[in-house]
């Protein structure tokens, strides 16, 4: 047996975030563990880890028990962790990254021969190539991944507890990585996955587990799960009725376009995208489909006025208006962005909830100078309750598992109440329930008059809610899907490629 769980309980004053979990996880198998944000996934890998310690219960790896709250036991006993939130170095070299803190010696002298050597090595074993000299912070998402479980596997892993791996990556990028993960386990190698892709948990898990509100479901071998059981296991079986419900009334009708609120032409930024021009309606949503690197994200901040070095030609509700090189000027022009990093360019983790979605407009919570504490905390509790916030707003968001921290960041970027709103991966770490009503809050504001660009990796989710689809490749605008019969997952991969 590679773990056993006994009786695990994780107490944060009165709320229990795990109430006696009991888990076996075979050696040598991919065991993956599902459930909706809140229902203790995070706790457990920290456990597991060695970031926390229990209240009560046990954990033994390969018989050993756990000394809990200590990273280094963890590891020494062969348990590596490749978080959702990436640890990569980016101006040290892909070489530097993977043997950061263990560095390679001879006769007491670091020895870069031998770590290339054994660099290598890791490539071979994870069946890619990437250069040890290359800058790790001009590095794909999906190759930084790499650089991560190679560091895991330089410590000597026999366990890898991988959270959300695949959360950022495309489509082509995601099924390299499970191919990896299937190779690293070929090796041995015991794999723990949390994915709120189950499309992916049925494709590799050999078992799964269950979590709900802290407490141990089922764990039950692949064969035993369908994708209906999986979500009526981690929902219940009535709130999972209603995500099909919710599904089905998502799937928006071809409806006639309103004014033209937003037009930009030959939007360009050096070295990324090239000539680019894009039409935002009232009352429709248009996805921007592509590869990771193809030029979404950088498109979208430049009309955000986040790339300075941009260019390019804008109108608003037909007027010509100065291109944006600055973020208040958009916002003053109502143009709002969700980024993609919601923990370093969408939020202030430091500080709570409240006050992160109030910052975008304290113009409404303020009256002669002051600032009206009652009047923010009824903006941001109603604002919470839409996006499904499952903590009270006063929690510093640093505290937040990621899911919250993303409904926390549609919610301040919706405090503007902007004309256009730009989402770029607005689903990200947010789980099966909550992705839903997401998409159908994304439906709902066009249904009022708002334009929505919207970035996701999950194809599937921007095919949902879209009227058109603009697809990008290498920085360039290659095809648009207008036509609802046009817009599928094969359309955008055949124009991408």
């Amino acid at each position: 047996m590679a773990i056993e769980i006994s009786e695990l309980i994780k107490s944060y004053g009165g709320f229990r975030a795990l109430n006696g979990v009991n888990i076996d996880i075979q050696r040598g198998e991919i065991h993956s563990l599902v459930g909706q944000n809140g229902a203790g996934k995070s706790t457990l890998l920290g456990i597991l880890s060695g970031r926390t310690a229990p209240s009560e219960g046990s954990v033994r790896i390969f018989g050993s028990e756990l000394h809990y709250g200590d990273p280094r036991s963890s590891r020494k006993l062969g348990v590596a962790t490749i978080y959702q939130e990436l640890t990569i170095a980016p101006n040290l070299s892909a070489l530097e990254n993977v043997f950061l803190g263990q560095l390679l010696s001879v006769n007491g002298f670091i020895s870069r021969k031998r770590m290339t050597k054994r660099y290598m090595e890791l490539c071979a074993i994870m069946g890619v190539n990437i250069s040890p000299l290359q800058r790790a912070g001009n590095m794909s998402i999906a190759d930084q991944q790499m650089l991560e479980i190679m560091r895991g596997l330089q410590l000597n892993a026999s366990i890898l507890i991988l959270d959300e791996p695949t959360a950022s990556l495309a489509p082509p990028e995601r099924k390299s990585l499970l191919k990896t993960i299937k190779t690293l386990q070929a090796g041995g190698i015991t794999i723990i996955y949390v994915s709120h892709h189950l499309d992916e948990v049925l494709e590799l898990s050999d078992s799964v587990t269950i979590l709900r509100n802290g407490e141990k479901i089922v764990s039950q071998p692949r064969a035993y799960w369908t994708k209906d059981k999986l979500v009526s296991s981690m929902l219940g079986a009535e709130v999972a009725e209603e995500i099909v419900r919710v599904t089905q009334e998502t799937q928006h009708e071809d409806t006639p376009p309103g004014p033209e609120l937003l037009r930009a032409t030959g939007v360009s930024v050096p070295g990324a995208i090239e000539d680019i021009a894009i039409t935002l309606h009232a009352g429709e949503i248009v996805g921007i489909g592509g590869l990771v690197g193809s030029g979404r994200t950088t498109l979208v901040r430049a009309l955000a006025g986040l790339e300075p070095k941009s260019t390019g030609t804008l109108w608003i509700e037909g007027k010509q208006v100065k291109w944006p090189r600055e973020p208040g000027y958009p916002m003053s022009l109502g143009i709002a962005l969700a980024p993609e990093d919601r923990k370093h360019q969408g939020l202030v983790l430091g500080m709570s909830c409240e006050d992160n979605i109030n910052m975008v407009n304290f113009g409404q919570v303020k009256k002669l100078g002051f600032y009206r504490k009652a009047k923010a905390g009824h903006i941001a509790d109603g604002l919470s309750k839409r996006f499904g916030l499952t903590r009270p707003i006063q929690t510093l968001c640093r505290n937040l598992s990621g899911g919250n921290q993303q409904k926390v960041l549609l919610a301040k970027v919706c405090n503007l109440r902007p004309k256009v709103l730009i989402v770029d991966e607005p689903t990200r770490g947010i789980d099966i329930g909550v992705k839903v009503e997401v998409l159908k809050i994304l439906r709902q504001l066009a249904n009022e008059g708002m334009a929505i660009v919207i970035i996701s990796s999950e194809l599937e989710e921007v095919i949902a809610v879209s009227n058109r689809v603009l697809v990008l490749s290498k920085g360039r605008l290659v095809k648009e899907l207008s036509q609802r019969s046009e817009i599928s997952v094969d359309h955008i991969l055949q124009a991408t490629f």
